[in-house]
């Protein structure tokens, strides 16, 4: 075997082997590290499921608009391999790991193949590729589209001769990648404006490139052109549906104003990411953490110098012109530093990487022939401990990570699946803040985590509802902690419960537990509720008069009201506290209503909530929700009524009150109170 062979099979084996190390980093533990399913990642789980159920849309206008590229490739995954948390993650983590290898092709044409083995050695084991292919979220997909469109613009703009059509395709696919950046991530929108920086560069500084090749840019512009059209016009037709634009166009619309400081500050914030301070939020960083450690940072400047140097190499100038157009959006938009914001920079602030630390390997190499290889491994060797440690030790662990990322949610349904079938022996409640209808992430998290399928879980919000499950067993309460902003228990319902509730002992700190054998204060409650006094509205006077229970839409009985205050102040608040028993289990959402009236018709303050889930709710379960509402400042002394009712928030639709005669009632007054000066 001749030295040529040889050393293309080491240089096939190499690449194998980071391959492989890439693609473990990004697949071990994916469903443990983050702890759950962050909010942004439960966002596309119920895209995925609209994708699932048959709805193929370009765009989602849900989360102050989001692209369809993410949500579409975690539908299929979850299609062949069943729901779970590291199914979703799937997607970005099998995009990080090819990313690795279009970079190094797309390395070859541009630096060589040793720069490009470098370049692919740092994206496998860095800390950036790393934490932001881990997750379920739709900016892991810009590397490698990044690296795609960087490898045919290389295989269009090469000086090696082959057939016309061949080199069109490459622009042509050139294009498409571009253009595919809009429909990952809204920061992607910059990159389809690469051609137009492209022939702006070689009408500037490589004109015999452009002669050679002017018919196959032509054709890029044309096809990145074509396929951002239809986003492009969609979002022109339907402008509602684009939130999130708005949201980061602050610091432009300030330098519209002739205000250039809030660019500036994001410009040096977004350009001190490489060596000094990286994205400040903990969702997707060690806060502040930079991209690299001070020794590599001088590497990737040396590579930089480099490039600047030959910058009239086409090659040289397709890197720089990659860096500057990736790292745009970040450049002028919020926070400074964003690492999501410049993702699509990636491939290339890796390659100008790899150019620094080539060309200080032949210049140790012609000093000493094992320098050079030393000084590379003992650098990929550190990055490689920094960035598993940083990863998975010290974000992974970080208590600001643990909220973030619901780490307790996860563990009370890892403790769930550790308990054999048979224990706990009865039902199952959990008490977490976002289980409603507008916001259910905690409950969707934890049917991501959850295994097993034998259990029916109530989900509450202790800061404005209970739960008490119906069952021949005692029920188990379950409350999952947050290190850095526990949640809140409304006092009253809280005293209500600890009065029977019986502290277990937990295999953690992540959350606490308790055993309710019987609800008896619960009980007592009710009992002394039952004569509540209740009324129609002056418009539904001709029904028999209401007495408690009162049924709704046979799916819930109202067992009692209790108000709190009988006078309040103009601009005051009323609680009024709500018992319930479910009789149908029926996961359709509900929403109760609270108004103060003086007639039934006109308000004078109003609450809409429901602090429980009905999804899981079994007949027989009794529930408890309080109704904070607030009175209007302007309203005038005298007596008003509580008005109180039901409703569908998916369909805005009342829950019909069973009268016992013909009339239907959709509401019903449950107290008086008094408004005083």
């Amino acid at each position: 075997m001749d030295s040529a062979a040889r050393l293309q099979r080491w240089e096939l084996w190499t690449l194998v082997a980071l391959l492989l190390i890439g693609t473990a980093l990004r697949l071990v533990a994916l469903g443990d590290v983050p702890p759950g399913p962050g909010y942004d990642e439960l966002q596309n789980v119920c895209l995925s499921e609209r994708v699932l159920a048959g709805e193929w849309a370009i765009y989602f206008p849900e989360n102050f608009g989001q692209e369809s590229l993410y949500p579409t490739l975690a539908a299929l995954a979850v299609r062949l391999l069943g729901w779970s948390v590291s199914v979703l993650r799937l997607p970005g983590a099998l995009g990080g790991a090819s990313s690795v290898l279009v970079l190094y092709l797309a390395g070859r044409r541009l630096a060589g193949w040793r720069a490009a083995l470098l370049a692919a050695a740092f994206q496998a084991v860095s800390f950036w590729p790393l934490i932001e292919t881990r997750m379920a979220l739709e900016m892991a997909l810009l590397p490698p589209l990044a690296g795609l469109a960087m490898l045919f613009l290389a295989r269009g703009l090469d000086e090696q001769a082959r057939p016309r059509w061949r080199v069109l395709l490459d622009f042509a696919l050139t294009g498409l990648f571009l253009g595919g950046h809009v429909y990952a991530y809204t920061a992607g929108r910059v990159m389809p404006l690469l051609p137009l920086a492209l022939l702006a560069y070689l009408l500037l500084l490589d004109r015999r490139t452009l002669r050679r090749r002017w018919p196959g840019v032509l054709l890029l512009c044309l096809v990145t052109l074509l396929v951002v059209a239809p986003l492009a016009l969609f979002l022109h037709a339907h402008p509602e549906a684009e939130q999130r634009l708005d949201q980061l166009s602050g610091p432009l619309r300030a330098l519209g104003r002739g205000d250039f400081r809030p660019v500036l500050e994001i410009t040096a914030g977004t350009l001190g990411m490489f060596t000094l301070r990286g994205e400040p939020q903990w969702l997707y960083n060690i806060a502040g953490r930079p991209i690299f450690d001070p020794l590599t940072s001088l590497f990737f400047y040396a590579g930089l110098v480099l490039c600047v140097a030959r910058l009239r190499d086409w090659r040289c100038g397709v890197t720089l012109l990659w860096l500057l157009v990736g790292l745009g959006p970040g450049l002028v938009s919020p926070p400074p530093a964003s690492f999501n914001h410049t993702l699509a920079a990636q491939p290339a602030v890796y390659l100008v990487l790899a150019l620094g630390v080539d060309a200080a390997r032949k210049w140790l190499a012609h000093r000493r022939a094992w320098a050079g290889p030393l000084m590379v491994a003992l650098l990929l060797t550190l990055n490689v401990v920094l960035s598993c440690r940083a990863y998975f030790v010290t974000w992974a662990g970080a208590p600001e990570v643990r909220e973030l990322y619901q780490g307790g949610i996860t563990a009370v349904a890892h403790e769930l699946d550790r308990l054999d079938a048979h224990d706990p022996p009865g039902p199952v409640a959990v008490g977490a803040p976002y289980v409603n209808y507008w916001h259910p992430w905690n409950a969707l998290g934890f049917d991501l985590a959850l295994r097993r399928e034998d259990l029916s879980v109530r989900w509450f919000n202790p800061g404005g509802g209970w739960v008490w499950p119906a069952g021949a067993g005692p029920v188990t309460f379950y409350f999952p902690t947050d290190p850095l902003g526990p949640q809140t228990f409304d006092p009253a319902l809280e005293g209500l419960f600890a009065a029977d509730a019986t502290p277990l002992l937990t295999s953690g700190d992540n959350f606490t537990a308790f055993r309710v054998a019987r609800p008896a204060a619960l009980e007592e409650r009710l009992d002394a509720l039952a004569g509540t006094p209740v009324a129609w509205p002056p418009e539904l006077a001709h029904l028999p008069p209401p007495a408690l229970p009162l049924v709704f839409d046979d799916r819930f009985a109202l067992l009692g009201a209790e108000l709190q205050e009988g006078t309040v102040l103009p601009g005051g608040e009323l609680r009024l506290i709500t018992y319930w028993e479910v009789l149908t289990a029926d996961p359709t959402p509900v929403v109760a209503f609270v108004h103060i009236t003086s007639d039934g018709q006109d308000l004078w303050g109003q609450r809409d909530w429901f602090d429980v889930r009905p999804a899981g709710l079994q007949p027989g379960d009794r529930l408890v929700q309080v109704h904070p509402v607030l009175v209007k400042p302007e309203t005038l002394p005298g007596l008003y009524h509580v008005q109180l009712g039901l409703y569908g928030p998916d369909t805005l639709l009342r829950l019909p009150i069973a009268t016992g005669a013909e009339g239907v009632a959709d509401r019903v007054w449950v107290g008086e109170v008094v408004v005083v000066e």
